[in-house]
């Protein structure tokens, strides 16, 4: 199963702009060949010479032998926010076609993928989904989306600088902080015991604010709501407040951020790296980043989110697949035996063990970090899963003691799985790295008037806008 899109997931920066406005719209074009097979367009096809298009070639040619009925026509277009609605109007999308977590409540509501419930019940799938994903990609019963990789945020932490400051256990374990109090105990040891700072979240290009909203959910903090498709700001509150008001007090009352509070997400995972923060917020694959800043790998733990005053929650993402409305059963069919063919399907079948365990070979060659394991779109129990956990414990580099919080929290379901808000998200990122830069900069900040500019501001300038 490729699991590497998730960095291209967590590296996005999209500017979401407004919603079309326009209702269903079927997809345009003869699904039938002259040859009588059913052709699907397939989207999100390498444009360039190399190795990524040789494979999807090479992928291409063998469904199309396997599966005689089908044909594949390759279309370079990917998703972008920018040109996605107009396109999605005008019925111009490729039959399969990719997108985020984040769009997904959008495109269904407007109309723009088919209903694949009936075609995912004719290929085995019933069942097989993890429910915090079958939340995200469903609607009134419905599945309209085909996951293929799916993430949470947790805790990473330096192990060196947890032993330095005795937050180590015997076995190898860390010490969970429970809440973030407790964060801001841990901090202070390894302040005490190391000068480093003990936590911190980055604070520009979008980056703070997306780090910033699981701890906002876990105080209570809702962001918008909705009714009758008009969505409204709402987080002018008090929870909103003590969320802000404890980030300014990392800095100014128990000083264990970094001294430079305006940081990006390199900075960030540089200062990271190099030993000087004991704790960041970050997805699984952050360890990729790492790796960059040559962090030795020994040096690298995980464990959950921990609660908040209101609630214990963490942000998902993801990335699925699609089918175009209007396409017809067979194309349904034909499209879910394509994303089974590359590599997404639940089955555990001789070529996707080969690929599953070639991934983790070619990672511990590149000396990159294995051990961490991945939100699963698929239950535990499916022989798939089980296999890929397998395969990450045989091939781990790093100590899996050191892991084993965040590990065994990915089933744990007293932990809140949330996705990104449904509109607007990265302009709300936006916005929360205003107000952070604000409390982090200065220590006489008003939160309370801060906050309330904000919400309205939020609402006039981005809310009010969507069509």
């Amino acid at each position: 199963m490729n699991t590497k899109k998730i960095a291209s997931i967590v590296a996005m920066v999209l500017g979401i702009g407004m919603i079309a406005g326009c209702t269903q719209t079927a997809t345009t074009g003869n699904d039938k060949d002259d040859q009588g097979r059913t052709v699907i367009s397939v989207g999100h096809w390498p444009a360039k010479e190399g190795a990524a298009l040789t494979k999807s070639n090479q992928q291409k040619e063998e469904y199309e032998a396997e599966n005689p009925q089908y044909a594949i026509t390759p279309d370079t277009w990917s998703f972008d926010i920018q040109t996605f609605y107009s396109k999605a109007a005008a019925g111009q999308l490729p039959t399969v076609y990719y997108a985020y977590f984040t769009e997904i409540e959008k495109i269904i509501d407007n109309g723009y993928c088919a209903d694949i419930t009936e075609g995912l019940k004719r290929a085995g799938y019933d069942g097989v989904y993890n429910e915090a994903v079958l939340d995200i990609i469903s609607k009134n019963g419905k599945i309209y989306a085909y996951p293929t990789d799916s993430y949470s945020l947790g805790l990473v932490y330096n192990v060196d600088l947890f032993e330095k400051a005795g937050l180590m256990n015997e076995d190898g374990t860390p010490q969970q902080p429970k809440d973030w109090d407790e964060v801001v105990e841990f901090g202070l040891k390894i302040k005490q015991a190391t000068g480093k700072a003990g936590f911190v979240i980055p604070t520009i290009a979008n980056q703070g604010g997306w780090m910033f909203t699981p701890m906002a959910w876990s105080f209570g903090v809702n962001f918008m709501s909705e009714k009758d498709g008009k969505y409204t700001a709402t987080f002018d509150s008090q929870e909103m407040v003590d969320a802000l008001q404890y980030i300014s007090d990392l800095k100014w009352k128990h000083n264990i951020f970094l001294d430079n509070a305006l940081i990006d997400s390199d900075e960030y995972y540089k200062q990271f790296a190099l030993g000087n923060i004991g704790m960041i917020i970050a997805p699984p694959n952050s360890t990729d980043t790492l790796k960059k800043y040559e962090m030795p790998i020994e040096n690298i733990g995980m464990m959950p989110m921990p609660e908040g005053p209101a609630k214990h929650i963490t942000l998902t993402g993801g990335y699925t697949a699609l089918v175009a409305n209007g396409a017809t059963e067979d194309q349904i069919d034909a499209a879910i035996k394509w994303l089974e063919k590359v590599g997404y399907g639940f089955a555990l079948t001789e070529e996707s063990k080969l690929t599953i365990e070639d991934n983790y070979k070619k990672d511990v060659s590149d000396n990159v970090p294995v051990g961490i394991a991945q939100l699963s779109v698929y239950k535990d129990d499916t022989q798939i899963r089980a296999f890929s956990n397998q395969m990450r414990e045989k091939y781990a580099n790093i100590n899996l003691n050191h892991v084993k919080l965040y590990n065994e929290s990915l089933t744990d379901t007293s932990i809140e799985l949330k996705p990104e808000e449904p509109v607007c998200a990265q302009e709300l990122y936006a916005v929360l790295d205003g107000l952070i830069q604000e409390v982090l900069t200065n220590q006489n900040a008003n939160i309370k008037a801060l906050v309330s500019t904000a919400n309205s501001e939020f609402q006039s300038n981005y809310l009010n806008n969507l069509d």
